[in-house]
């Protein structure tokens, strides 16, 4: 096969790199494969979050246990029933913030003062109980990597526990609002686009064509910034777009 001027086998495996490059990225933006990857960062983030809030938790049950019952022996009744306190507060705790992610995820604002005195009164107890017993241990001198370990662990339960409903609506409200482009209500005025030779899907066609008849309504000929700001794509492509469209019209 006689090669043209410039078309080297270097230009025209570019050239089919280039191509895949487009078709990939048309693949990669869809609002659907989006949506699908927000759900599983959600999913994977929640459960490393839940994880270490139990981590957490386990290390303060033994400094609730050493404020309670650090000075009995296992014979005590006490020394055992000690050891169910934390467990009890934190599974309130984790009910509380179940509850708190699922109203968020529906756009309803937690703000009643119960909720947020219950989760103060929970983890406050949980500090309180934690520096206390390792400011006054049992047996030995104050260790003072213990008490700020004490300290911090706690806080650290505390925080969490204050981020994971914000990474749950955050991360829904994202999902949402990538779900809402790519699934646009339909009008009965909002004409199709014409056919680009892009190949976008037809419901990004559609949001393509109604951002185009807003900007031509107002009587001024389409941008590459009117293009992505009703699809998702590059530089490149939204000014392509914007030609074709603008030599449609």
């Amino acid at each position: 096969m006689t090669e043209g001027p410039g078309e080297t086998r270097t230009v025209r495996r570019l050239r089919a790199r280039l191509a895949e490059s487009r078709q990939l990225h048309g693949l990669t933006s869809d609002p659907l494969l989006v949506a699908v990857r927000l759900e599983r960062l959600r999913v994977s983030v929640t459960r490393c979050m839940w994880f270490f809030l139990t981590l957490g938790l386990g290390f303060t049950t033994t400094g609730v246990h050493a404020f309670l019952a650090g000075h009995l022996s296992p014979v005590d009744a006490l020394w055992w029933g000690a050891w169910l306190v934390e467990p009890a507060l934190a599974g309130i705790l984790v009910t509380l913030l179940r509850w708190e992610a699922e109203i968020l995820s529906h756009d309803l604002a937690v703000d009643a003062a119960p909720v947020l005195w219950l989760k103060r009164v929970l983890l406050g107890a949980t500090l309180i109980t934690n520096v206390w017993s390792s400011l006054r241990p049992p047996t030995g001198p104050v260790e003072y990597g213990v008490v700020f370990l004490h300290v911090v662990v706690p806080l650290v339960v505390f925080l969490i526990a204050e981020v994971m409903p914000v990474i749950q609506h955050r991360c829904n409200t994202a999902r949402d609002q990538v779900m809402t482009g790519a699934h646009p209500q339909p009008t009965a005025t909002a004409p199709a686009a014409p056919r680009t030779a892009l190949k976008l899907p037809p419901h990004l066609q559609a949001v393509l064509g109604t951002k185009a008849a807003e900007v031509r309504e107002q009587g001024r000929a389409i941008t590459p910034a009117d293009v992505q700001a009703a699809v998702n794509v590059p530089d490149a492509f939204a000014a392509v777009l914007a030609d074709q469209l603008n030599a449609a019209a």
